[in-house]
């Protein structure tokens, strides 16, 4: 067993360079320091996000109100061309096809039955030919009369001598 004894008067005495309480006491004053300053910084962390975020918020509902500016340009367009569209397809149902309406009251020809003369009327065709008898041009005009894009107007009118007069409604689209 060592026993120290120590003569010396207390001031002279060696001490710790801290004491112990003196230790806990700063340690636990950094300690607070610290999470202090990392408190802020995550505050002013989060607050340069939230303002970021909220730039890019603004920019998004910009590019929002300029795409739907765009789209209702586009459906706006969209629905002028469907209107354009509809008015241009019944201008083609309604028109005649002249060249192949003529060609159908040509194709219905007899074989005794000459066409000198063909004329448009408006939607009517006046055929002008000659024909031996009256029954030869009455079948003609029956044959076209039977054909679907044509009309009888009325029946065939006897001019001179075997000459007859043939007025047709073509129908709109005609002869196509």
């Amino acid at each position: 067993m060592n026993i120290d004894i120590n003569l010396l008067p207390e001031e002279l005495r060696p001490r710790p360079p801290v004491e112990t309480r003196t230790l806990l006491v700063i340690v636990l004053i950094l300690a607070l320091a610290a999470g202090c300053y990392l408190l802020f910084q995550a505050k002013s962390d989060a607050q340069a996000e939230i303002a970021d975020l909220e730039k890019d918020i603004a920019e998004v509902n910009q590019q929002i109100d300029t795409i739907t500016k765009d789209a209702q340009g586009l459906t706006s367009s969209i629905s002028k061309l469907e209107t354009v569209t509809k008015n241009y397809e019944s201008f083609v149902d309604s028109r005649v096809i002249w060249g192949d309406a003529l060609y159908r009251a040509h194709s219905h020809v007899p074989t005794l039955v000459g066409i000198s003369k063909l004329t448009q009327d408006g939607n009517s065709l006046v055929i002008e030919g000659t024909a031996k008898k009256y029954s030869d041009a009455t079948s003609y005009g029956r044959a076209l009369d039977r054909d679907t894009k044509f009309t009888l107007a009325g029946w065939p009118t006897l001019k001179e001598a075997a000459t007859f007069s043939l007025t047709i409604e073509v129908a709109p689209g005609g002869g196509g």
